[in-house]
């Protein structure tokens, strides 16, 4: 919460999940500033999925960054 954060967008971070809700029409960016976050990947639930535009959301290691499409729910996993 707080200025900072992207309005229609929630993060939440439940274990070993991060789950992305984009109620934006646009894609979105969220930063987990967690130390030590590690490797996230997309839940192979999703991303063997018939949704394409899901399996187009991201988590870059480097940055800690998840990126989800516009309108989307989108599921990372350790």
């Amino acid at each position: 919460s707080g200025t900072d954060e992207t309005p229609g967008v929630i993060t939440m971070k439940l274990g070993d999940l991060v789950v992305v809700f984009n109620a934006t029409p646009d894609r979105q960016s969220q930063r987990l500033t967690e130390p030590g976050a590690g490797a996230y990947r997309l839940h192979p639930v999703q991303a063997a999925g018939a949704d394409r535009v899901v399996r187009t959301a991201t988590y870059t290691k480097s940055t800690g960054t998840f990126e989800v499409p516009g309108r989307t729910v989108a599921v990372f996993t350790r």
